[in-house]
């Protein structure tokens, strides 16, 4: 059993010195001029074990994306358990994630990259972002189900999808200021909770 333990914590470890050091190149110099056998080099991990654990270059960048993702989730849960009306709480998660994004050198590596040409990891946030998506669905949904029991779960499913779809947007397509979009997507949330059907 100690043995297992030791293994899977030495796992991690290597998972996350790959991680560092991609993340460290990519905001360096973009994600389409860092090359997989220089993250392995430079994190003294083989190639063959960087291969065994993520597949391929696209499997380091996915699992960089949503390791950066579950530090977003950590800090948007902070905020929403903050509020109990749902408008206010959106707001405040929706102005974290902004703020937090703009101040996020690995994110505005990849946002920037992808208005300049390089949009590889882009699609982990967007068409292959299934995981952050549903990781957002799943924290806000916990969230908006606890302050509206009373509501049909399936009109909040609906409302908090397209209010974590619409963030995703504001953050990768940038056109209100910080604040302007979390107005309105907690506007958004109020019209949303007050069309819901009670159950």
């Amino acid at each position: 059993m100690a043995g297992e333990s030791l293994r899977v914590e030495f796992r991690r470890q290597v998972r996350e010195r790959v991680l560092d050091t991609a993340a460290t190149l990519t905001v360096e110099r973009g994600w389409d001029r860092v090359r997989i056998g220089e993250v392995a080099t430079a994190s003294g991990v083989s190639r063959p074990t960087l291969y065994r654990e993520f597949g391929t270059k696209d499997g380091v960048g996915e699992a960089l994306v949503a390791r950066e993702a579950e530090r977003f989730f950590t800090g948007i849960a902070g905020q929403l358990e903050q509020h109990e009306d749902p408008a206010e709480g959106v707001r405040a998660a929706v102005r974290f994630t902004l703020d937090e994004a703009s101040d996020n050198p690995l994110l505005r590596a990849i946002l920037t990259g992808s208005r300049s040409g390089d949009t590889s990891l882009l699609p982990f946030l967007t068409t292959r972002g299934d995981g952050i998506i549903t990781g957002g669905n799943a924290l806000v949904g916990d969230w908006m189900r606890r302050r509206r029991p009373e509501l049909d779960p399936r009109a909040i499913s609906d409302a908090v999808d397209a209010i974590v779809r619409l963030t995703i947007s504001h953050l990768v397509s940038p056109g209100l200021g910080h604040a302007e979009a979390a107005d309105r997507l907690a506007r958004l949330t109020s019209c949303l909770i007050a069309a819901a059907t009670p159950v």
